[in-house]
């Protein structure tokens, strides 16, 4: 063995060794993974998590205090996650249950905090668990969310990214119980996190679990512990934060404290006004030196409203707890129109229950109005907003939420399901790239029924323009879900994972079915519980996601084969291999899925003769089914009847030339109007056009040989070819080699080739393989004459059409085009819609089981 050989082999072992020494999180997701597997969970064990173990407050508190007073969970014991392990809340806990021994503290995210995550019988959450999380069978994961929303949430949020949900809508995946504190929060939470349909979790309504907390606990206890004033009304204001903790300033800190003084003075000396801050923010106040200028950070903030005579708030979900104590609210909104149109609401500012000021002088009048008179101005939506949002906030919530996760629901509660019985399919559909495949996929996903089936994506949250325009094109009814964060990985799994994407499933090496429970576990973390009825790999060429597909403990898998593979694997692209690492891996994969659909029946038939001997039995598991294709799509992207720019020629001053329009777009806000256009192929001339990848398997070299054959025999002869590739050098030579610069032009991708190829006469598609050949079908849509290679894939295409077959050489390219020019070529009418319907009764019976 060389001396290179040897150490890429001692790298291969000593970097993920190497790796887990010096990140301190890999060796404790790594301890957190291996404890999942080897470990058996706690019975009457309890994880509690607030706000990510900032605070030991809010729900999560409220149902603890519950839980203490559970005959059946005497001998339980309870773990408080924070990241403060001198948190004054805690000696408040102790101080108030000196004879409980079973509560604990443990520091959030040290060895300890994973080892519970892994191992506790029952997880409780305000928020969410952090990426790494995945929810164990055996365990109980109750979700109490942090209040009722008056602004928007997840997807709703207007400036929101497409994956900025994520890892509360993964959370929800993995929920046994939701515990919401009214339909509105239910509804607003689940199809803002893109799970109507696909939650698998009881969701019930309960009440908040914290307001009890305010209803129940008494006045002077809170006075006595915060040492507040007993001789005067306390006024709590309660602003929500909008910056993050890099962004604010002292200065920020000052205007905020100047708005106390002011509210102070307009109530004068009978009134104490106390400032509470999000929890967020809190720190700063403490690093500045300002920490006796506001509420402690650890201070239950339920319970601090016990004790309070006025609420002054903005958006703050504060307001909706405040309300049962029929006390006074006062809504301070200076930035109404800002955050409205950045974020917007859910709920119509001009319907709160209290006066809404967007001044501060608004705020001054509003506060000097006495508490009666205040309380009839508002009544009848304070009245409405109770019994809308806070009818369960009755004292009585803990209770109730505890009897149905812990006592098995003795009142029998209704839970609400947003879980369908309808067939769930999860796709991967290759990363939603410009390319044949993505096109596939948004055009299934228009034509699935869904009625029948709910439609799930799974991807990474990596978003380029690119991928966020293509899956912008997708139906709406399809779920996203998202592959993010680290796989958690001991070193023995990253060694198996990687000796995997090195070697394939065939290495002598590999453990299979310890790398299998690996997958599975990253599977379940990016899936939790949701029914996977079948997991589609519709992309084919990820090693990823083929290997977590394959492995997933699903009833059916499916794997496309959107080309022919074994083509694929050989391409070479400036004397490197393109695909044929990745695809060496995925070959190996096949076997254990149970379906290997191809997308056409020719293409099927080379891929049955090449990949045979990787897929068993591979006469009943290798089949084909047709992509659909939008047909109404491309012939509105034709603009065949709906004239651009009113058919009107556009100039540059560039040049004289008339450009004809393909794209257009009026900005609303600012009145720009935006044209493209491109130069119009003469009517006078003889206009050939090929739409495809500028790459080697595309055959563009033959292509323009026989074309300046062509062209010598008919100087009317053009030929336009659309796309970009690696080869775009190559064919530019070639171009110039052959002498056809004023022949043949190449115009890069194109955003709307249908237009181009309709002002067209004939679509050729010369390549030396297809998975089907989709551009032949648009420009069949369309109505043009077309000519492909007789080669799999467009074999199945043009067979038994109107379509010109010819053989894969300079020759029979040159003859075919000469054809077309001697009239024996006519355009084909093509059925589209009949062709979807078999298509789609296919993918239904051989890829749904249907």
């Amino acid at each position: 063995m060389n001396s290179q050989k040897i150490k890429e082999i001692s790298k291969f072992y000593l970097s993920p060794l190497k790796e887990k020494i010096e990140n301190k999180k890999k060796r404790l997701t790594s301890a957190y993974i291996k404890t999942i597997e080897n470990k058996k969970v706690v019975s009457n064990t309890f994880l509690l998590e607030a706000y990510h173990g900032v605070s030991l407050t809010g729900n999560v508190y409220a149902l603890f205090t519950q839980l203490l007073k559970e005959e059946t969970l005497k001998n339980a014991q309870f773990y408080w996650a924070t990241v403060n392990l001198n948190d004054p809340m805690i000696q408040k806990i102790k101080n108030e249950y000196p004879e409980y021994s079973n509560i604990h503290f443990v520091e959030y995210e040290s060895k300890k905090y994973f080892t519970l995550l892994a191992t506790c019988h029952y997880l409780l959450n305000d928020t969410s668990f952090m990426p790494y999380f995945i929810k164990r069978e055996e365990q109980v994961y109750v979700n109490t969310w942090h209040g009722t929303p008056l602004k928007t949430l997840g997807l709703d949020i207007k400036a929101c990214g497409l994956s900025d949900h994520k890892n509360i809508q993964r959370n929800f995946l993995h929920t046994d119980y939701l515990l919401m504190p009214n339909k509105f929060t239910a509804d607003r939470l689940v199809k803002s996190h893109d799970l109507d349909g696909i939650l698998n979790s009881k969701v019930f309504l309960t009440g908040n679990s914290r307001v009890d907390l305010t209803l129940n606990k008494k006045r002077e206890e809170v006075i006595k512990l915060l040492n507040l004033p007993i001789d005067k009304k306390l006024v709590l204001y309660a602003p929500t934060w909008k910056k993050n903790l890099a962004e604010t300033t002292e200065k920020d800190i000052l205007n905020l404290l100047n708005e106390v003084k002011e509210i102070q003075k307009v109530l004068g000396n009978e009134y104490k006004v106390l400032l509470k801050t999000h929890y967020f923010i809190y720190d700063y106040f403490v690093e500045h030196n300002y920490e006796k200028e506001v509420v402690p950070n650890w201070v239950d903030t339920n319970e601090l409203l016990t004790c309070i005579d006025r609420l002054i708030t903005d958006y703050s979900s504060i307001f909706f707890d405040f309300l049962p104590t029929k006390k006074p609210v006062y809504f301070y909104i200076p930035d109404k129109e800002f955050y409205d149109e950045t974020r917007g609401f859910y709920l119509s500012l001009d319907e709160l229950p209290g006066s809404l000021c967007t001044t501060f002088e608004e705020l001054r009048q509003a506060l000097i109005i006495n508490d009666s008179e205040y309380e009839n101005i508002n009544r009848i939506n304070y009245l409405n907003y109770l019994e809308t949002f806070c009818s369960y906030d009755d004292g009585q919530s803990r209770k109730r939420a505890v009897d149905i996760f812990i006592n098995s629901n003795p009142a029998r509660e209704k839970s609400i399901s947003y879980l369908s019985n309808k067939k769930k399919l999860v796709f991967y559909c290759g990363g939603f790239f410009n390319n044949g495949i993505t096109m596939s996929a948004i055009n299934l996903s228009k034509m699935i029924n869904y009625d029948k089936y709910d439609v799930v994506f799974m991807d990474t949250d990596k978003m380029q323009s690119e991928k966020v325009n293509n899956i912008k094109k997708v139906d709406p009814r399809v779920h996203f879900i998202y592959k993010f964060g680290a796989v958690n990985r001991s070193y023995l799994n990253t060694i198996r994972q990687n000796m995997l994407y090195r070697q394939g499933m065939d290495s002598k090496y590999i453990n299979k079915e310890k790398l299998k429970r690996h997958l599975n576990h990253e599977f379940n973390r990016v899936t939790g519980k949701l029914p996977v009825d079948v997991a589609i790999d519709f992309g084919g060429y990820n090693k990823m996601f083929t290997a977590l597909l394959a492995m997933a403990d699903v009833p059916k898998k499916v794997v496309y084969l959107h080309n022919v593979m074994m083509e694929e694997y050989n391409k070479v692209i400036g004397d490197k291999f393109k695909h044929k690492w990745n695809l060496k891996v995925i070959f190996s994969l096949y076997r254990y899925f149970d379906k290997v659909i191809s997308v056409s029946e020719s293409a099927n038939e080379q891929n049955q003769k090449d990949l045979a001997r990787y897929v068993p039995e591979y006469k009943e598991k290798m089949d084909y089914v047709n992509n659909t294709i939008d047909g109404k799509l491309i012939l509105k992207a034709a603009h065949v009847d709906d004239k651009l720019n009113k058919g009107k020629n556009i100039y540059s001053t560039w040049d004289s030339d008339g450009r004809t329009v393909f794209y257009e777009d009026n900005e609303k806000d600012t009145g720009i109007l935006t044209l493209k256009g491109f130069i119009a192929p003469s009517k006078e001339n003889i206009n050939f056009v090929n739409v495809a990848r500028l790459s080697p398997e595309k055959n563009h070299l033959s292509l323009i040989e026989a074309f300046s054959k062509l062209v010598n025999e008919n100087n009317k002869c053009h030929l336009y070819i659309l796309g970009n590739g690696p080869l775009k050098a190559e064919i530019k030579n070639k171009i110039i080699e052959t002498r056809m610069q004023k022949h043949i032009h190449l115009l890069g991708h194109m955003e709307n080739p249908a237009m181009f190829v309709n002002l067209c006469d004939c679509f050729i598609l010369t390549s030396h393989y297809e998975g089907q050949g989709l551009v032949l079908l648009e420009a069949m849509i369309i109505g043009k004459p077309v000519i492909g290679t007789d080669v799999p894939g467009i074999h199945s295409v043009l067979d038994n059409s109107k379509g010109l077959l010819v053989s894969n050489s300079v020759e029979g390219i040159h003859q075919g085009m000469q054809k077309f020019i001697n009239g024996e070529l006519t355009a084909v009418n093509f059925d589209y819609q009949a062709y979807n319907q078999e298509a789609l009764a296919d993918f239904y019976r051989k890829v749904c089981w249907d």
